[in-house]
């Protein structure tokens, strides 16, 4: 299992997940306007937010074919603005997800974030393809994901992903990129 490392931004952190982030996570994550356009649920209490990041800890599926990375988003010093998730797949594929406390949105940090987490995967992981699932309905989501090189999918591809009726699948390939506005991460020490 390959380590997971810690990346930074001009100001931004993104340590990865472990289930001591539990406390400081719980309060930003019972927010219930967050949970608009996901389908989960707000964490019950601190224990279960805890035993679901201990699991997520493991960094690797059952079976070993799936990367499992996620990062705490937060300025140095500061409690957690928000996180970032990634499903790193056997194919050079990866799916993506991100979600900021109500606070945090609309000052480009979930845009600087997501971008150092996809330049990561790139380079890390050999990601090829970059997909993420958002709810159409979900303007500022799909305006990041269009900022960040992601396309909508067309129907024969989203199909084969089978979103809901109310989803959309945005790609980015790497291939189709003729350049990232975004620096590549710094590894933190």
């Amino acid at each position: 299992m390959r380590a997971m490392q810690r990346l930074s931004t001009d100001d931004l952190l993104l340590e990865p997940l472990v289930a001591g982030h539990a406390e400081a996570m719980f309060p930003l994550l019972t927010e219930s306007a967050l949970y608009r356009w996901i389908d989960e649920a707000p964490p019950a209490d601190v224990d279960r937010l805890r035993a679901r990041y201990a699991h997520l800890e493991t960094r690797t599926s059952g079976d070993g074919r799936q990367h499992w990375l996620n990062w705490v988003v937060r300025r140095s010093g500061q409690p957690p603005l928000g996180y970032l998730q990634a499903t790193v797949l056997e194919d050079g594929s990866a799916w993506v997800a991100y979600l900021l406390g109500s606070a945090h949105q609309g000052q480009g940090i979930a845009t600087r974030a997501t971008a150092a987490m996809l330049a990561h995967l790139e380079a890390a992981y050999g990601a090829t393809r970059l997909l993420a699932n958002v709810e159409a309905q979900n303007a500022p989501s799909i305006r990041l994901l269009q900022r960040l090189g992601f396309r909508a999918a067309d129907a024969e591809e989203a199909a084969r992903h089978g979103p809901t009726a109310s989803e959309r699948i945005f790609v980015r390939d790497r291939r189709e990129r003729s350049g990232d506005a975004a620096r590549p991460p710094v590894p933190a020490s």
